[in-house]
């Protein structure tokens, strides 16, 4: 598919995100930026930005009404192409509710410098994981829909990729490349910044660190939790999930 034109000025798709399993062992990666909360969210910049971690393995989203329908579309697909083939559980609901991780919106925001962020605002749930980082529950996603950032939403490719970076700032994920500087090679990842026509999809090894962060490092886990009435079509029957296999098979 054709992707948008790049001669806008390069937008800041920048943005924000558990609760760590007690005892779980933290297992080797092959590389890349480990997940984990950045920056204090009540710094002076505009927009409001941070980087957090879910409070657990079980990452529920909102769409509001103010998000394109094509847009929440592949907000709806990167969480099942790229998130859901990790340990971590994205759900999308038809509600808010107590269990709600994330929440995203859509407005003209003006040129005010990104196409969209993520931001735990200070009345939100929010504390420390066992390793330190920042977990918030009813993080905002925001889409710039100004304009100037039109390249961030012309076409399905670029809104898979801004949609799958927007909602890896809501779990951790940092940025690979510019800025702050990668730990390993540059490799095609929509958590690469700034770039309307960028990879569509998290790379391998996001995907580990994901399974790692989120889940204990078992050869087999398995996963019982009620959905909240009205998140599973208010039957609230439970969900069992199944996962085993190393790390090179999720």
């Amino acid at each position: 598919m054709g992707r948008a034109a790049s001669s806008v000025l390069p937008a800041l798709a920048l943005a924000a995100g558990l609760l760590a399993i007690p005892g779980t062992a933290v297992a080797e990666h092959r590389g890349g930026r480990s997940i984990g909360s950045f920056r204090p969210c009540d710094r002076p910049v505009n927009p409001p930005r941070c980087t957090s971690v879910g409070n657990d393995m079980w990452h529920f989203v909102y769409i509001d009404e103010s998000v394109p329908p094509a847009l929440a579309a592949a907000l709806r697909r990167t969480a099942r192409q790229d998130y859901d083939p990790t340990y971590l559980r994205v759900h999308v609901q038809r509600r808010i509710t107590t269990a709600t991780d994330v929440i995203a919106y859509a407005a003209d925001h003006g040129e005010n410098g990104a196409a969209g962020w993520v931001y735990c605002p200070p009345d939100a749930p929010q504390g420390r994981t066992t390793r330190g980082d920042r977990w918030c529950q009813r993080q905002e996603i925001h889409f710039n829909l100004n304009a100037r950032y039109a390249a961030f939403f012309a076409d399905r490719a670029s809104r898979d990729s801004i949609t799958c970076h927007e909602l890896g700032h809501t779990i951790g994920l940092l940025h690979w490349g510019n800025p702050p500087s990668s730990e390993g090679p540059a490799v095609p990842t929509c958590m690469t910044p700034d770039n309307p026509d960028g990879p569509t999809e998290l790379h391998a090894i996001d995907r580990e660190h994901i399974s790692l962060y989120y889940a204990a490092p078992h050869s087999e886990r398995r996963i019982v939790r009620p959905f909240e009435g009205g998140q599973d079509g208010g039957t609230g029957e439970f969900t069992v999930v199944v996962r085993s296999g190393p790390l090179s098979h999720w």
